[in-house]
């Protein structure tokens, strides 16, 4: 593609940003709907290994020098004598572990992976004179501060460690940002799920204040004697405010369940009274100092405040738009004040910095260009020394291990694992010419598919016939219906290895074709897509990513540190979700009606007792005829419920949420029901979205089926799905569109988000082996694409349709489902209540008595998989891998990348199942 920057690089630099419209309104007469990212594979590329591919649609180049290195970098501070760096990882054991130090001079780590003997980390601080360190985390629930000794060549030794109280609202009071008080002797630290800011006197190492301030506090910094505080939560809730739960904290919040305010508390530190709240943009992040103003990040809401230190107010707002129009979604969360007058932004979404020219809040800034980082960027520090920006980039590279040579989640870090991260400090020398950021901005255009997204999202054409997948959005399609159907936690070659074609992988298979004949005849009789990513690490940014086609900042650094603050695997917490919305409000403000059944339901309850797994069994084969009795639950007695409002009055609440003790089956049933309703009455939604999740299993426990037969039990659903769509009225205008919601429990060959995933339609090709790069952003705009609705934020803006896998010339011809093949009520050795079937994998007399053991651990562990408290991930990981890997391969085959097959008290030793579960922190 010619890129009009290329004839501009000696016209003055004044004229970029008209140049940036051109670009971006460039294609006007848009026509190409093809995949710019071509056959792709995730990760480094082969003809430039700078370069990297994301699952999320992007590529990083990122500038300057790079340092990588195991896990995910929250934060990053210079020391004063400005020779080194010191960078913390947010998490343990999911890549790196505790503090990075590096040689500023020539970019060399020369302290890797110093552990602070912390599960989460956040918060880095230097005393004025460098001779202390302090960072924040935690162990457990208890909130932690370790205050360190730093040597002449910068490497920190630990001094002592000071734990803090439980929060006000209970459990971890989750300490993030710290600043050194103005004195010197006191460290004030953003207490995160106390809505305070705690002051610690450095001589008694005592918290000798809890200063209320808003809603989930968490960057600070000091400007006299007044501090400064970022509550991404927003103001106190008052009587009357419409309200959404976070972590114990109610969260003033739209309809759409995201927050609606955002403040700056300031502080007066010689009364320990916050003098002033200062209403800023939504989601405030980290905030910078120069001169008399404070800059604030808002990355909910795209905006720079700029507040004036004297009066207390907001004097200016910097609108952020990486190119002309932009709509909401570059996530500005760190400012930075260089060369007197240029402001650098850093932009989490866009993997970039933007640099403003800004003199004082009566000029509006110009954008001077933008710099394109590594994935993510969350913090800026300013190596003045050298004259150069360092940048934490939480995600780096990706999931690019090999690096390490370890094991991560149960898995040997080969790239293979989405846990398996590198993180990266770029090292970027300060703008110098303004031909360099001409290029810069050139490069983030191209890593953000940004040329041409004018056309790409132009208005519908007048008299347009039909096409399948519309060229643009609005203009008519046959596809009338589209039901979105997510399902939980499977690899591409868990599930695809023994499918005989494509970039698949036999050896890694654990739920072939005997397990899942359904899928595997549905991926042949429709395209196989061996080149599909998800987007999400785990539940919690998976599922935000799967209805929103982004995730907050927000709930990136939670699952960066292992979710301390909450986890919404099935919604759940306020500051999740995006103030651009969800899919289904999207659809709800463009006149399409929508339908829910289960998803981002948090709970399903009811009057009578809940029973086991087999008596929802049993209610699945009287609902299918196949035996005569009473349901242990009536219909419509057991409801599901929501946090999100606007989701409320569109679910079906007869259709349980995430629970492994409900089998696909009755989910099925359920769905039948009300589907034969819509046909009946000829009012199916626009838009039907659907949990069927039991392909997560529940290991080994007692009384559950087998992990094979839970899987079996997912597929057979999906299967009857599309048998009851295709054999219905609706199938001429119908497209299934399936899906992971993440892929954190297996094991892939090319990328740990790799999944299988699926377009079912008359109007899909069939037959087809496709192998063009896509993620679930382009689902969700291809979603959107029929259905008429115009994209909700940057991301699914810059997306591509699936256009390729449709076709004009429909094949009506409809599907049937194929029978499973293995027992779906074969139980769990140990259950009290056998059905009469034996494990799908028998096991040797040898190996009986470590299936006992793994089955005890997986019995301690069923409440998290079931019943009225069942969460998405609740139990670790790295334990529960193992016992499923076991499961399906009869007990005596190590898990990859071990020489044994281990007991659960071995693996708990392992240091990846040291790391607590995201869903009980």
């Amino acid at each position: 593609m010619k890129r009009p920057w290329k004839n501009l690089s000696k016209k003055k630099f004044i004229t970029l940003i008209s140049v940036a419209s051109v670009i971006a309104g460039a294609g006007t007469t848009y026509a190409w709907v093809g995949n710019p990212f071509g056959t792709s594979l995730v990760g480094r590329q082969s003809d430039n290994q700078d370069k990297v591919l994301t699952p999320v649609n992007q590529f990083v180049t990122p500038a300057g020098q790079q340092v990588e290195f195991g896990g995910n970098p929250i934060s990053v501070k210079v020391r004063p004598d400005g020779k080194t760096a010191a960078v913390v990882i947010g998490r343990k054991d999911y890549g790196g572990d505790g503090i990075n130090i590096v040689d500023l001079k020539t970019g060399a780590l020369i302290k890797n992976n110093f552990s602070l003997k912390l599960d989460h980390m956040w918060g880095l601080a230097y005393s004025p004179d460098g001779s202390k360190l302090y960072a924040t985390g935690s162990s457990g629930k208890t909130g932690k501060i370790v205050v360190m000794a730093v040597a002449e060549d910068g490497t920190p030794t630990v001094n002592n460690t000071i734990d803090l109280p439980l929060a006000a609202v209970g459990d971890n009071i989750n300490p993030q940002d710290i600043a050194v008080g103005p004195d010197g002797n006191t460290l004030l630290v953003a207490l995160n799920r106390d809505n305070s800011l705690g002051v610690i006197d450095l001589q008694t190492n005592q918290l000798t204040a809890r200063i209320p301030v808003g809603n989930a506090p968490t960057g600070v910094v000091v400007n006299g004697n007044m501090a400064y505080v970022t509550n991404v939560g927003g103001k106190k809730a008052e009587p009357g405010d419409f309200t959404v739960n976070s972590s114990g904290t109610p969260i003033v919040a739209w309809p759409t369940g995201s927050s609606a305010t955002g403040t700056v508390s300031i502080v007066d530190l010689s009364s320990n009274t916050v003098t002033k709240t200062v209403s800023v943009g939504l989601q405030p992040a980290r905030m910078t100092v120069s001169g008399q103003y404070v800059f604030v990040a808002n990355t909910n809401s795209d905006t720079v405040s700029v507040i004036d230190s004297k009066s207390g107010d907001v004097v200016q707002t910097i609108d952020i738009k990486p190119y002309p129009n932009a709509p909401l979604g570059s996530a500005p969360n760190a400012v930075k004040m260089i060369n007197d007058h240029q402001l650098v932004v850093s932009l989490g979404r866009n993997n970039a910095l933007a640099v403003y020219n800004w003199s004082s809040p009566k000029e509006k800034p110009g954008l001077a260009g933008l710099v394109p980082t590594a994935w993510f960027p969350v913090d800026i520090e300013i190596d003045a020394e050298n004259k150069r920006l360092l940048v934490a980039n939480a995600d780096g590279v990706g999931s690019l291990g090999p690096d390490r040579n370890l094991t991560i989640q149960g898995i040997s870090v080969t790239g293979h694992s989405s846990y398996a991260q590198q993180g990266s400090i770029s090292m970027i020398p300060f703008p110098s010419s303004n031909s360099d950021l001409v290029k810069s901005t050139d490069e983030v255009y191209a890593d953000n598919n940004w040329f041409g997204i004018t056309g790409r999202n132009a208005k519908p054409r007048q008299n347009k016939k039909l096409d399948a997948m519309p060229e643009r959005i609005g203009e008519p399609s046959p596809i009338k219906h589209v039901f979105y159907i997510v399902k939980e936690n499977r690899t591409y070659d868990q599930v695809f290895g023994d499918i005989g074609k494509g970039n698949s992988e036999p050896a890694l298979t654990q739920f072939g074709e005997d397990v899942t004949p359904n899928l595997h005849k549905l991926a042949n009789t429709f395209p196989l897509l061996d080149n599909f990513y998800v987007s999400g690490i785990q539940s919690a940014s998976g599922h935000q990513w799967v209805m929103q086609a982004t995730n907050t900042d927000y709930e990136d650094k939670e699952t960066d540190v292992a979710n301390v603050r909450s986890y919404p695997g099935g919604a759940g917490d306020s500051l999740a979700y995006a103030s651009t919305g969800h899919i289904w409000d999207n659809a709800l403000a463009h006149n399409v009606p929508v339908v829910n059944f289960g998803e981002d339901n948090t709970k399903f309850t009811g009057p009578e007792k809940f029973g086991t797994w087999m008596d929802w069994y049993n209610d699945y084969l009287i609902l299918s005829g196949q035996k005569q009795g009473d349901l242990h639950v009536p219909i419509g007695h057991y409801q599901a419920q929501t946090d999100i409002p606007s989701l409320n009055p569109i679910t079906y609440k007869p259709f349980p949420n995430f629970n492994s003790a409900i089998p696909d089956q009755y989910r099925y049933e359920i769905f039948k029901r009300k589907f034969d309703e819509y046909v009946k009455n000829n009012n199916l939604p626009g838009l039907v979205q659907m949990w069927v999740m039991n392909d997560h299993t529940a290991g080994t426990s007692k009384n559950f089926p087998t992990p094979q037969s839970q899987v079996a039990d997912n597929d057979l659903a999906v299967g009857k799905i599309v048998d009851l769509i295709s054999h219905s009225p609706y199938w001429k205008d119908s497209l299934i569109v399936i899906t992971e919601d993440d892929a954190q429990n297996g094991l892939d060959h090319v990328d740990g988000h790799r999944a299988p995933a699926l377009l079912i339609s008359p109007w899909i090709k069939r037959g087809i082996t496709d192998s063009h790069y896509w993620t679930v952003i382009n689902m969700v705009r291809s979603i959107e694409q029929i259905l008429g609705l115009p994209p909700m934020n940057q991301n699914d803006a810059s997306a591509t349709p699936m256009s390729e896998l449709f076709t004009n010339e429909p094949d009506f011809t409809p599907y049937d489902f194929e029978p499973n093949r293995i027992p779906l009520d074969a139980l769990n050795p140990g259950s009290d209540t056998p059905a009469g079937t034996t494990p799908v994998t028998p096991v040797t007399a040898e190996k009986e008595d470590i299936q006992k053991k793994w089955m005890e651990w997986s019995d301690k562990n069923k409440d998290s998989f079931a019943g009225e408290n069942a969460s998405p991930d609740k139990v670790n990981a790295n334990m529960l891998n193992h016992v499923i890997w076991y499961a399906t391969s009869g007990f005596d085959k190590p898990y990859p990348g071990e020489q044994k097959v281990l007991t659960p008290d071995e693996v708990a030793a392992q240091p990846e199942s040291k790391a607590p579960s995201p869903a009980k922190n």
